[in-house]
């Protein structure tokens, strides 16, 4: 994973919903004879059923574990410290993790509400958390514990219905010499072949990790961006997945395109058509840190969030070095448990929400059933959807039995609330509906884009800034977009990664004439949603102004509201 953040950068990064480095492309079921593949070309139908646990499950428990956490700084504590490998492998001999407990981490992921776990087997720092033949540097043969933590969860896991999933970094190994460390090594002894490496250490323990632990589910590669390896090398680590063909696969194996697409620690504005799953924190680290556990609202909003855009959730957990996953981890994590008890049926099984922008929070989708993830609660008293569907019903999944009153004018549906929300930090709102509901998408989306300056991604913007930001060097810059027809509109959504802004203008054209709908001199912070009153027309300008000379847009969107 990426080196360790802050809990406010976590918090930025979170609300930006700009994709990270970690976030990658995903596998099109139907692939190109041509194009490399991790098992037998498979017909779209085969490639549905062999995601489907995967689609139902919604939510799994990742565990970043290892030698990092003695020195509790985070799991790049080796780079970070440019350590020497013979003393950062010194730590194996501290490693004594006497109070792990299979069966109690496979209860709190079950008891968490969570469908299947990922455990890191080997991290960047190369020390093999499972018993490996292929090299010595492992929990079993360099640490007095002796014992092999992989094994041991693959027994208690099923006890629990929870599925084995296992990370592998599969590129980046500081502690092997010839693996790769994603910048210039540090210690002479970790110079050497890689190819020697990937025959020797990486393949091997591939192949151990696919024969020794039964059924593996997620096979969750990963690297430090070390990107040495020939696709003929890379080739080799492929065929050694085929001894799996069901496990599901991320796109981190360089050319490999995965069974599903990732982002760390961000959710994108417009989540991929295609699945995917975000890896988050349940606290502001992924090793252990004694960073103290997120507030339930911080992680409810952002599996809601996550949930409503159609994907999936690995949250970490980073346990001490006695075995222990820390007491107000554990806490949260029964905590999310107990919110999945009644409102699960929002989740398990669901689909994307029909719309990208509510001011009030989320949707997702389970046949004839529409679910509201409320993250703020009405002051009004009334939910509003920009819908024509008929609503036969709608409930409160934390009050069985109440009904709520709805109302539909025109376009709109209003949902009756009570005035006080029955779950302080997200109420659920189960309406069923007749019919398949229009997505409300932003009004800029896939439209023409003339940016002031030709650089690359001018058009990403528009686009849930799918492709990276646009970015210039200059202090000021415009993005100009025509709707195609005049459209009504009053929220923009907007996010300026790395900006000073010193003043953000929106516009819209009226005959000849630019004229201001909103502007702000230094705005705060790098995300914006703004609403005004309603504005109608066909095309809209947005000019940034720096206070250096760099600019970055990494979304633009426009909304009309209910």
């Amino acid at each position: 994973m990426s080196p360790r953040t802050t809990a406010k950068s976590l918090l930025l990064s979170i609300i930006a919903g700009s994709c990270l480095p970690g976030f990658l492309g995903a596998q099109t079921p139907a692939l190109s004879p041509m194009s490399p593949q991790l098992r037998d070309p498979e017909t779209s139908a085969q490639h549905d059923a062999r995601m489907a646990w995967w689609r139902d499950a919604k939510f799994g428990m990742f565990i970043h574990w290892g030698l990092y956490a003695i020195p509790a700084d985070g799991e790049w504590h080796m780079r970070q410290h440019k350590m020497p490998m013979a003393d950062y492998q010194k730590l194996a001999e501290q490693f004594n993790p006497t109070k792990f407990n299979a069966d109690e981490w496979a209860s709190l992921a079950h008891d968490a509400g969570m469908k299947y776990m990922v455990l890191t087997a080997k991290h960047h720092d190369g020390f093999a958390m499972f018993d490996s033949k292929a090299s010595d540097y492992n929990i079993t043969q360099a640490t007095p514990f002796k014992r092999d933590p992989l094994k041991e969860l693959s027994i208690a896991l099923p006890k629990y219905g929870v599925k084995l999933g296992t990370y592998y970094s599969i590129l980046a190994d500081w502690g092997h010499p010839g693996g790769g460390a994603g910048e210039p090594k540090w210690d002479p002894a970790q110079q050497g072949s890689f190819d020697d490496y990937l025959n020797k250490v990486a393949v091997p323990q591939v192949k151990e990790l696919l024969t020794n632990y039964g059924p593996i589910a997620e096979l969750w590669f990963d690297n430090d961006g070390s990107a040495k390896a020939s696709p003929e090398q890379v080739a080799r680590i492929a065929e050694a997945v085929k001894l799996q063909p069901q496990a599901l696969v991320t796109p981190r194996l360089l050319g490999y395109p995965g069974d599903f697409e990732t982002s760390e620690a961000s959710i994108p504005m417009l989540p991929p058509q295609k699945d995917w799953e975000l890896c988050t924190r349940a606290n502001g680290s992924w090793g252990y840190t004694k960073a103290p556990a997120r507030t339930l609202k911080s992680l409810l909003d952002e599996l809601t969030e996550a949930w409503g855009k159609g994907g999936n959730v690995l949250l970490n957990v980073g346990p001490d070095a006695t075995g222990v996953i820390p007491a107000d981890t554990a806490v949260r994590l029964r905590e999310i448990g107990t919110w999945l008890k009644v409102n699960g049926e929002a989740v398990y099984g669901s689909t994307r929400g029909p719309f990208d922008y509510l001011p009030w929070g989320w949707t997702s989708l389970k046949g004839d059933m529409l679910y509201l993830f409320v993250q703020r609660w009405p002051e009004d008293g009334t939910i509003k959807l920009p819908m024509t569907n008929m609503i036969e019903k709608a409930s409160l999944l934390a009050s069985p039995g109440q009904d709520l009153p709805v109302e539909q004018t025109g376009s709109v549906a209003m949902v009756k609330t009570p005035k006080t929300a029955p779950d302080a930090n997200v109420t659920v709102i189960a309406l069923k509906v007749r019919g398949e509901i229009a997505p409300l998408h932003s009004l800029l989306l896939n439209k023409p884009v003339v940016a002031s300056e030709n650089q690359p991604n001018g058009g990403t913007v528009v686009n849930g800034g799918a492709g990276g930001d646009w970015r210039i060097k200059n202090t000021t810059g415009t993005l100009e977009v025509n709707m195609g027809q005049p459209q009504t509109f009053s929220v923009m959504r907007l996010t300026l990664p790395y900006t000073q802004a010193s003043k953000v203008l929106l516009e819209v054209k009226d005959g000849e004439a630019w004229k201001p709908v909103w502007s702000e001199e230094n705005p705060k912070g790098i995300s914006f949603i703004q609403t005004f009153p309603p504005v109608t027309g066909q095309m809209v300008r947005l000019t940034i102004k720096s206070a250096k000379p760099e600019i970055r847009v990494g979304v633009f969107e426009l909304f009309p509201l209910p």
